[in-house]
């Protein structure tokens, strides 16, 4: 989902690690995005993987436009949780 004007108010470190499910390395970088709507302020908590937003060139304070996917899954535990993450355009 294409969003635009959205403000980039926080970016976090890298985080990395190993799945234990598949063995497989990850890292990622958890970024909050700002937008007013008609409640007023709101934040959306997403990640994104380290050369994708390299590649985006954009930094905390900027006005971005992203592309946006929304999920939804299930932890081991039980829990569900929704998962949004920053991904490349593809233009």
């Amino acid at each position: 989902m294409l969003v635009e004007n959205i403000r980039i108010n926080r970016v976090g470190d890298v985080r990395s690690g190993k799945s234990p499910a598949t063995g497989k390395e990850w890292e990622s970088l958890d970024v909050t995005l700002g937008f007013e709507d008609g409640t007023g302020n709101s934040y959306i908590f997403a990640t994104v993987a380290p050369e994708v937003w390299n590649s985006l060139g954009y930094k905390e304070g900027d006005i971005a436009t992203l592309n946006l996917r929304f999920r939804t899954r299930t932890l081991s535990s039980g829990f569900v949780v929704n998962d949004i993450r920053i991904i490349k355009s593809e233009n």
